[in-house]
């Protein structure tokens, strides 16, 4: 029936016309009221009070009028509106007693008349939309059954919510109780919907209550508390979805659209690291902005919070133009605009150089690499040209250009690498290094961090096919740990890092040159596999079997190389790797010789030599690259330590302070030929 009524070309007349009626109605009640129900003639509707009803009706609804009340559509009238609505009743009121006052012998309407006539005029005005708008409810509800749902939570995403199911019957759902930790909360109402228990009681009151669904609706929940959550849900049968963190929420506000399916980063992920956006919004604003790599995990996530700064341009590179297309989309669907897209190799020298003397970039992320270890493993050649020749080319011409900063992304696996990819990051480690050692007019700096939870690389999506299909689910090795995060909290940090460039020596011996991302606590693949098992296996039984250690694979992690240790910048989650003075020579040093073993490197890849002779290159370039042993650990060579001290990793203690200080490399020292690392590297005005 309301449907019918709101389509009338006239509603807005019509209301008006409704109000009208409604005024009238109360001023006569109030009236009446006053002279409890009998009213004297001289006063009454036929004597001076007959000229009041026409005045007040003008009055009120030109008050409605100004206030904007027949622009509300009445629907989704709200406490704003019913505040409005007030106001208006307010000023009418006001008004009419000044015209009474002012007019004293008059006698049109006695002064208690106009005080209650207005508000039964208010009342009756607002009630009278109330009840279209439980009308409209109520024919919106759809045929059929509904799905009964318990929320967890009861704060103000929980209450957005609430209303959000009680304004849209169409929705199909029906919110029938809440629970909240909060045992003071308990017996009480949201919205009309009862707090009926704490998050241990789930169990029983989706019995009780014929749940069908659970909402965790506590955008700010730690990972902790997401996985009690889980767990204790999980032994119901009810579905259950949770609300993205405020950081992803549209405008912060709660919408049941946005309830989704539990991922596995709720329950692994670490609180929002707490960034210096200010910072960062002053580093990237207005600047031209390269992005390598730009279509990958960390690539994309990169484009995608860049752009949210407003750099006055981003060129997004990457050899994957599928991906780079999605991109594309992804970037236009933000509103994003002053952006490019080049799908080009970043090993292609001529193309890297026409591409940065088209733009100029002031700021550089070089997130272009070669990440799958087995396969890289059995293809070195590639793995040297895309992450080491790809690196050199990108620093060297960066430096040219007069590039402001350049950030390399690096990996943990650079770390005492025993495999393919992770000796070509630390090598990319290196040029960099040099490079912000010989041409201090670029900021040059290198950020290492572990796995990043649901990138292309990361054993999740493994894992969550593998569930999909039944299993069994594969594991290399019951002992195997990683270091995780995910994307956004990495993306933040490496935003962050950047910004403390500055604080890096710049020819400094004992300064490496590496952010490192603190990572908390190691994750055993196991319980990750028993957790997503849990959270995607719907209570099917799925096996877990141990298939052996791939090619270049270990059991751990590090995140600070022999002859390293930790160093604390002003952020407590961005350390920064300085050299061991402990150790001489330090094997995390530049090498001797390093730019003509780098040259042979790339001509060993180059020319498709033989694998073994490309990793007996690595291993010049970059000392702490060494073999496995065949079980997984990192079969460590020998390096000159002190008697008193035989320990590989060193990590600082937070509160103690690095070794200030080093000798100043550019004194009696050349400038290292960058341009003789690949073949044909001639400066453009030569060629």
């Amino acid at each position: 029936m309301y449907r019918l009524i709101d389509r009338l070309p006239h509603r807005r007349a019509a209301l008006v016309l409704a109000d009208g009626l409604l005024v009238f109605a109360a001023y006569y009640c109030a009236l009446l009221l006053r002279f409890d129900g009998t009213v004297p003639a001289d006063l009454g509707i036929s004597g001076s009070f007959q000229a009041f009803p026409p005045l007040a009706i003008a009055v009120h609804l030109g008050a409605n009028w100004g206030v904007g009340i027949y622009r509300i559509v009445t629907r989704f009238l709200g406490v704003g509106q019913a505040l409005r609505m007030a106001k208006s009743g307010l000023f009418a009121m006001t008004f009419l007693l000044l015209v009474v006052l002012a007019l004293p012998g008059s006698r049109i309407a006695p002064i208690s008349v106009v005080l209650i006539g207005a508000l039964l005029s208010v009342v009756a005005m607002a009630g009278y939309r109330v009840y279209w708008r439980i009308l409209f409810e109520n024919s919106g509800a759809p045929e059929g059954e509904t799905r009964n749902l318990l929320v967890v939570g009861a704060g103000a995403a929980a209450s957005a919510v609430v209303s959000e199911v009680h304004r849209n019957p169409s929705i199909g759902a029906k919110i029938v109780a809440l629970v909240d930790d909060d045992r003071r909360l308990k017996g009480m109402r949201l919205r009309d919907v009862p707090v009926v228990g704490t998050v241990d009681d789930v169990p029983s009151l989706v019995d009780r209550y014929g749940i069908d669904e659970i909402l965790i609706a506590i955008p700010s929940a730690e990972p902790s508390d997401m996985a009690r959550i889980h767990e204790i849900c999980s032994r119901t049968t009810a579905k259950l979805k949770t609300l993205p963190s405020l950081g992803d929420l549209v405008n912060g506000e709660a919408s049941l659209a946005d309830a989704r399916e539990l991922r596995i980063e709720d329950l692994l992920g670490r609180p929002k690291a707490e960034i210096d956006v200010e910072a960062i919004a002053e580093f990237i604003r207005g600047r031209r902005v390269l992005i390598t790599g730009a279509a990958g995990s960390i690539g994309s996530e990169l484009s995608r919070q860049i752009s949210a700064f407003h750099p006055s341009q981003l060129v997004l590179v990457d050899k994957d133009e599928s991906a780079l297309y999605h991109l594309h989309e992804d970037l236009r669907k933000l509103g994003a605009s002053s952006y490019s897209v080049h799908p080009m190799s970043v090993s292609v020298r001529h193309k890297v150089e026409w591409l940065f003397a088209r733009v100029r970039p002031e700021v550089v992320f070089h997130a272009a690499a070669y990440k799958h270890v087995p396969l890289m493993e059995v293809n070195p050649d590639e793995a040297v040209i895309t992450n080491v020749k790809g690196t050199a080319i990108l620093a060297e011409t960066a430096a040219a250009y007069g590039v402001e900063r350049f950030i390399n992304i690096s990996t943990d696996k650079a770390v005492d690498p025993v495999n393919v990819m992770g000796a070509t990051k630390r090598i990319g480690e290196l040029i960099v290094r040099r490079m912000a050692i010989h041409h201090p007019g670029t900021r040059f700096a290198s950020v290492r961090f572990g796995n990043v939870l649901g990138s292309r690389g990361s054993v999740i999506p493994i894992f969550r096919r593998q569930i999909e299909s039944g299993g069994p689910v594969t594991i290399t090795h019951p002992d195997m740990t990683r270091y995780f995060m995910t994307i956004e909290e990495a993306v933040r940090l490496v935003l962050q890092a950047a910004t403390l460039v500055e604080t890096l020596p710049r020819r400094d011996r004992s300064s490496t040159g590496v952010f490192v991302l603190e990572m908390g606590e190691p994750v055993t693949i196991l319980s990750l596999a028993e957790q997503m098992i849990g959270l995607l296996g719907r209570g099917r039984d799925i096996a877990i079997e141990f298939t052996g250690l791939r090619p270049g694979e270990k059991l751990e992690e590090h995140l600070v190389c022999c002859g390293e240790e930790f160093a604390h910048t002003e952020h407590p989650l961005i350390n920064v790797a300085t050299l061991s003075r402990a150790l001489s020579p330090n094997p995390s040093d530049l090498p001797g010789n390093f730019d003509g073993n780098l040259r042979e490197l790339i001509h060993l890849a180059e020319t498709n030599a033989d694998s073994d002779k490309i990793r007996a290159a690595m291993m010049r370039c970059a000392p702490t690259y060494h073999a496995q042993n065949g079980n997984g650990r990192a079969e460590l060579r020998e390096f000159p330590l002190p008697a008193a001290d035989r320990v590989v990793h060193q990590l600082q203690k937070r509160g103690t302070k690095p070794d200030e200080g080093g000798p100043d490399v550019g004194a009696g020292e050349t400038e290292p030929a960058f341009r003789h690392f690949v073949p044909d590297s001639r400066p453009v005005a030569n060629r």
